[in-house]
């Protein structure tokens, strides 16, 4: 039971990585990225000051979404997704 929750977590972080590496074509999945991402964090159970980090750059992100620079807020998603993979 353990692994199978495991494998489900490692998926949803895959998958929310795999979002993250390309340019969004919209507002819309932009933010989905974002929220992805997110839910990848909350999953990892980061410290405090790791959390914190994540939430600033994900306020960076949304910021940079709902402005349309994907290419910069797919920028942000790729520094995200390391932050998170190091933990």
């Amino acid at each position: 039971m353990l692994k199978s929750l495991l494998a489900t977590a490692v998926f949803a972080f895959v998958a929310a990585s795999a979002a993250a590496a390309e340019t969004p074509a919209s507002a819309e999945d932009c933010l989905k990225a974002a929220f992805d991402i997110a839910q990848a964090a909350e999953n990892k159970n980061l410290p405090s000051d790791e959390l914190d980090k994540v939430e600033e750059m994900l306020m960076k992100m949304e910021n940079l979404c709902d402005a349309r620079q994907f290419n910069e807020a797919a920028a942000v998603a790729t520094d995200l997704k390391t932050m998170i993979s190091k933990e």
